[in-house]
């Protein structure tokens, strides 16, 4: 990772981070529950594409920082991830995805449940610009009481 000097509220790259190094701190934050540290990965304006999950109500459009902030609580809230597994991460310039998954507890409960999970996201001037979100959504329907399989 590259280094970083703070600046108000904001670390700020003495370098521009490369894709991969956006990526691998948006992963270490996301294990962290580091909503507010996730947002700050995102630029001011993001496109975003993510199926509507039980504990969200807004799906693809442009979002700002503080409603990507807003989404990863309510996750966090809902199914704080223990564990993240990367199966594959491709780099392609500003572009990059992780295919992988997550186990997560569910809720305040000892019950844990395990998320398939793609992350794609186009970065540029170190800051994801667009983000797509497509976790195992049934899985934690189900999870969460609501949604079954009929």
């Amino acid at each position: 990772m590259s280094a970083h000097r703070q600046r108000g509220t904001r670390l700020v790259p003495s370098r521009p981070l490369s894709t991969l190094e956006l990526v691998q701190l948006m992963l270490v934050r996301f294990g962290a529950h580091d909503a507010a540290g996730l947002a700050r990965l995102f630029a001011t304006q993001v496109a975003w594409r993510a199926p509507s999950l039980p504990f969200t109500h807004w799906g693809d459009g442009t979002r700002s920082r503080r409603e990507v902030e807003s989404f990863f609580l309510a996750f966090f809230d809902s199914l704080p991830p223990e564990a993240i597994a990367v199966r594959r991460l491709l780099v392609d310039g500003d572009d990059a995805v992780v295919i992988g998954r997550t186990r997560c507890r569910v809720g305040a409960s000892d019950e844990l449940v395990t998320l398939d999970l793609v992350i794609s996201v186009s970065t540029r001037d170190s800051e994801v610009r667009e983000c797509w979100l497509i976790p195992d959504s049934l899985a934690a329907g189900i999870a969460l009481g609501r949604a079954q399989l009929v």
